[in-house]
């Protein structure tokens, strides 16, 4: 300061005032750099100093004067030193994936000598970018990610870098989406590094339901799906064409045809039916109503199926019959061709004839015969043997053998029951049976029994 004071000056001049303020500033954000030229200039200035204090001394002020205005201009060639050093220094800065990893003041710009500094090394297939102004070098590091784009039935994987979009990765694999697609993620979305992005592509469809027609984009599925997407409802009676599991395309024409049903309750008739029996005390030939008859009544109940409003089809769901008909009764007469068929049958002497029932014999047990003959019986004895060979006994009895074969067991006894023959065998003939006069012939073992017996009609169970 004193130096400048020799000059007439208060302190130093306004320009070494900026330059020292500047370099001041400059210096702050360079020390490390720089601390030894600014070591340098303190020395210069130091110099200085000892020179404005040698001056006070006048017989010595020319030779100061001259060596002070040498030290001036080293001092000038310092600071330009300085400034010139200064301007050569730059801010490097390098970021990954949009995150500052490392930021500096380097002498070197190139870009490999500032990854290295920074200790920082791209990965495959990563993007490096570069930008470099107003003191600046700015390194961008996007880091290399495989994303799937699907579409269309097909798969690929494409090479994108950080920040990319699901329209990029789209670009990237030559897939257009049409204003009907959608795309998931949207296109603006970044994807990330085994991300997928997947194309629906739309389909348009018609569908016609309730009379109304109606456009609407679907993306896949089933016919039955589409209906859901474009709001249609359908349940379980409704007609859908095609059928609700059919896959949709594209144009595809879709109908509902609503169903319903309504249930019609009617009462009816149950018609009589006529029965006819068999009368054999009313001559063949003629009839006779024996009961009227009379109809009954059921409540129905029919579904009746209506599409789109209009009468389908109808069928009866339930029958119920609340009254039951009384069926009319004739009776047939069959006097005469129920005895012509007897006597083509068994002959003459059998009067009437009847199917298999049981009967109480006169033990009290009950027993099962598979036919009744009635009519004449007679009886007989003497002894002797049969025609089958045995001797003749009470219990072997005499028949015609075409009416009722040899070997037959029966049981006979008079309609009323009073008389008991008992069980007997087929086992003889006579001419009265073969005849047909008579049925049986009944063996006794005396005259006298025989008398009493005599003929009478008598009923003969085949057992």
């Amino acid at each position: 300061m004193q130096f400048f004071k020799h000059f007439g000056l208060k302190g130093p001049p306004q320009i070494f005032q900026k330059i020292g303020t500047f370099c001041g500033g400059r210096f702050a954000a360079a020390a490390e750099r720089f601390g030894a030229l600014r070591a340098k200039g303190r020395g210069v200035l130091a110099a200085a100093e000892e020179c404005l204090h040698r001056l006070r001394t006048a017989e010595r002020r020319g030779r100061l004067v001259r060596r002070a205005a040498a030290l001036a201009a080293m001092a000038a060639v310092t600071v330009g030193s300085i400034l010139t050093g200064m301007a050569a220094v730059k801010t490097a800065t390098v970021t990954v994936d949009g995150v500052q990893k490392y930021s500096s003041q380097v002498f070197s710009t190139d870009t490999a000598a500032i990854l290295k500094t920074a200790g920082v090394v791209p990965g495959p297939d990563s993007l490096l970018s570069r930008r470099e102004g107003d003191g600046r070098v700015v390194l961008s590091i996007r880091t290399a990610c495989r994303v799937t784009v699907a579409a269309d039935g097909k798969e690929q994987r494409v090479l994108l870098h950080t920040g990319d979009t699901a329209a990029d990765a789209l670009e990237k694999a030559g897939v257009a989406p049409g204003p009907d697609d959608r795309v998931s993620p949207q296109a603006g979305e970044p994807v990330r590094d085994g991300g997928r992005v997947e194309v629906q592509r739309g389909m348009r469809v018609a569908v016609l339901a309730d009379g109304k027609a109606k456009d609407a984009v679907v993306y896949g599925g089933t016919v039955a799906e589409a209906l859901n997407g474009a709001g249609v409802k359908v349940d379980s009676d409704d007609i859908v064409s095609p059928d609700g599991n059919t896959a949709v395309r594209d144009g595809m024409k879709i109908s509902v045809s609503r169903v319903e049903y309504q249930d019609v309750k009617s009462v009816q008739p149950v018609p009589y039916s006529t029965v006819t029996v068999k009368d054999a005390s009313l001559a063949a030939g003629k009839t006779a109503e024996r009961k009227a008859g009379q109809n009954g009544e059921k409540t129905v109940v029919t579904r009746r199926k209506f599409v789109d409003g209009k009468a389908a089809e109808s069928a009866v769901v339930s029958s119920d019959v609340t009254r039951q008909p009384v069926n009319r009764e004739v009776a047939v007469g069959t006097k005469k061709a129920a005895r012509a068929a007897r006597a083509r049958r068994y002959g003459a002497a059998v009067t009437s004839a009847s199917a298999r029932g049981t009967l109480v014999d006169h033990n009290g047990r009950t027993v099962s015969y598979r036919k009744l003959l009635q009519g004449r019986c007679s009886a007989y004895t003497g002894g002797g043997t049969t025609s089958t060979g045995r001797a003749a006994a009470f219990g072997l009895v005499a028949v015609n053998p075409n009416i009722i074969p040899y070997g037959s067991r029966l049981y006979i006894c008079s309609p009323d029951g009073r008389l008991v023959y008992g069980y007997a065998v087929a086992a003889d003939t006579g001419g009265a049976a073969m005849r047909n006069i008579i049925i049986a012939d009944l063996y006794y073992d005396t005259y006298s029994q025989c008398a009493r017996i005599g003929t009478r009609t008598m009923n003969v169970y085949v057992l």
